[in-house]
């Protein structure tokens, strides 16, 4: 019975036995390679771990040779972390350039509203229609694109990044890049606009309406064209040339170039460095340096440089006072009531009033010249008996010094001034005043520096500097 027994509980025994089970791991290794995870699974009845040497001969058969972390293995095999999942490998993902930036200088939308100035005034005339820009300007950066670096998949391979994409730096007329394509800059002096987002330069201002309180004062550096009408109050400076095709009426132009109004000039204000031309002219005050245009003069105010010319229908210049530099030539000048009408041909007139005002000038120079004289001799011959002065009086006699030489050398060019002026007024230009119709009473003519007073009605003549001073000739 013993025996039976023995041998019962042995089998039992034999049965509990079990070989033993060595630790497994699953390798996952995703479609693209950029990613192998482990999974470490341990060993049973005394079987044999994992080995690092088995994780990495399982990668090399999967093809994965970049991106293994050898520590991270050594850490899940040493530390037992078994069944859960560990990424072991993976890429270097590539760097996608960065797109081009441009960054602009300038707003695209510009609101047009009266602006406020340091002293808190509001200029409701002034709402910034122009954006003046000059060539040269830069109107934007451009930041280039980056070609980003390409990665490295778990084989070894490389991965290609996206490169980055050029800023879109559309432009309109006169704009162009640098020679480094790093800016926008403007090719020619002219007006900033934005149409359609990209900017361009306007180097012709045209407005096809009037200017009034929608538009404002405008103030360009270069040509403006008014296909309408200037209105009162409202002024328009240019660099160039002003072009209006209907009236100006209580308004102002100043041009660095040419002026042409296409019809009339009416109680406004006209400053031209080049020609004027006008179809009719009243109430004004004119300026140009050039010759200056217009069918009719009505009591007006003139100044040209060039030529002044009134002809066409009516060819009237009546009232008022005009001055040329050079031939005055009109069908009819002044009126049958008499109305005072003044011309003054050539810059005689004008010299003889710079050089009085140069003499004037040169008598206060010589008064302060002798004071500061005085003021130097008192105090050197002090500084010579006491052998030292006080400092305010050594500032006192450096000041006078100083201003004694001022003084000296503004003389000395007032002086060479006088003596051009006179040598200029001893060569009488040879200048007329031509009426081809009626010059009527009230008609006051200077010519250099002489006087012709009509008390006649002439017809047909020229009027002109002779031997004997002033000759009317009959055309």
């Amino acid at each position: 019975m013993e025996n039976e027994l023995d041998v019962d509980v042995g089998q039992e025994n034999k049965d509990l036995e079990h070989d033993p089970i060595d630790g497994k791991f699953e390798l996952n290794v995703n479609a693209s390679f950029s990613e192998a995870t482990l999974i470490v699974h341990p060993p049973y009845f005394g079987g044999k771990p994992v080995t690092e040497e088995q994780i990495l001969t399982a990668l090399a058969e999967k093809g994965v040779v970049y991106g293994i972390d050898t520590d991270e293995i050594k850490t899940i095999l040493s530390e037992e972390r078994y069944g859960s999942p560990f990424r072991i490998a993976k890429w270097l993902p590539p760097k996608d350039g960065i797109d081009g930036t441009i960054t602009y200088h300038f707003e695209h939308q510009v609101e047009h509203k009266p602006k406020e100035d340091a002293r808190g005034f509001v200029d409701y005339r002034d709402l910034g229609y122009i954006r003046n820009i000059k060539a040269g300007t830069v109107i934007a950066t451009i930041t280039p694109p980056t070609d980003g670096e390409p990665g490295i998949d778990l084989r070894g391979h490389t991965v290609n990044q996206r490169k980055g994409k050029p800023a879109n730096a559309a432009h309109g007329e006169n704009i162009g890049l640098s020679g480094d394509g790093s800016q926008l800059i403007a090719l020619a002096d002219g007006n900033l606009k934005s149409v359609g987002g990209k900017f361009a330069i306007e180097t012709v201002f045209n407005l096809r309406g009037n200017v009034d309180a929608s538009i404002g004062n405008l103030d360009f550096i270069g040509d403006i064209i008014i296909r309408g009408e200037v209105l009162e109050g409202f002024k328009i400076t240019s660099q160039k040339s002003v072009t209006v095709y209907e009236n100006v009426m209580g308004a102002t132009i100043e041009a660095g170039g040419n002026v042409t109004i296409k019809k009339g000039c009416i109680n406004s204000r006209v400053v031209s460095h080049g020609n004027v031309t006008i179809d009719f002219v009243e109430n004004s005050n004119i300026t140009c340096d050039g010759d200056l245009k217009a069918d009719a003069f009505v009591t007006s105010t003139v100044y040209c440089g060039g030529e002044l010319t009134a002809q066409g229908r009516m060819g009237t210049l009546m009232g008022g006072r005009y001055t040329c530099l050079k031939n005055l030539t009109a069908n009819t000048i002044g009126t049958k009531s008499y109305l005072p009408t003044n011309i003054i041909v050539g810059d005689n007139a004008i010299m003889l009033e710079e050089k009085s005002e140069a003499l004037k000038r040169l008598s206060e120079l010589e008064n302060q010249i002798l004071r500061c004289s005085q003021v130097v001799d008192f105090l050197t011959q002090k500084k010579k008996q006491l052998g030292k002065i006080p400092p305010e009086r050594e500032d006192m006699l450096n000041a006078a010094i100083k201003q004694k030489l001022i003084n000296q050398a503004e003389k000395a060019k007032l002086q060479a001034r006088i003596k051009e002026i006179e040598k200029y007024l001893e060569n009488k230009q040879n200048l007329s005043v031509t009426c081809k119709k009626e010059l009527y009473p009230g008609t006051k003519i200077i010519i250099n520096d002489l006087v012709f007073q009509a008390n006649a009605t002439y017809q047909y003549c020229k009027i002109y500097l002779g031997e004997e001073g002033i000759q009317v000739e009959t055309l």
